[in-house]
Parts: C-alpha cells; sequence; structure tokens
C-alpha cells in the first residue's frame, strides 16, 4: 500500500540539537554571564523602582 521510508539519521538529529541546545542555555543560567539587572540597581547608590522606606 505505501512505502517504508527510514528518516533515522534526519530524526535522530532534531532531539539532539535539543538536548545540546538545553544543556548550553542550562550552563548559560548558571554561571550567569548575563548581566543581572535588579530592581534596586545596585550599581548605582541612587536606587531604582525598589527604594527602602
Amino acid at each position: 500500500m505505501g512505502e517504508y521510508i527510514d528518516v533515522g539519521i534526519q530524526s535522530s538529529i532534531l532531539p539532539l540539537s535539543l538536548i545540546l541546545s538545553s544543556i548550553v542555555i542550562g550552563i548559560y543560567a548558571l554561571l550567569g554571564l548575563e548581566t543581572e539587572n535588579d530592581d534596586d540597581d545596585s550599581d548605582s547608590g541612587s536606587g531604582g523602582l525598589m527604594q527602602p522606606i
């Protein structure tokens, strides 16, 4: 009735790249490589959105 098409190599690349990118994003988030922006703007002494009362 229909043909069997073997797509083993093509279909195994997608989950592998998904796992690899998830690991890279996880390491990036754990190391905190991005500059964190907290609401009290701790870099300058003037305070930001969250000033103490």
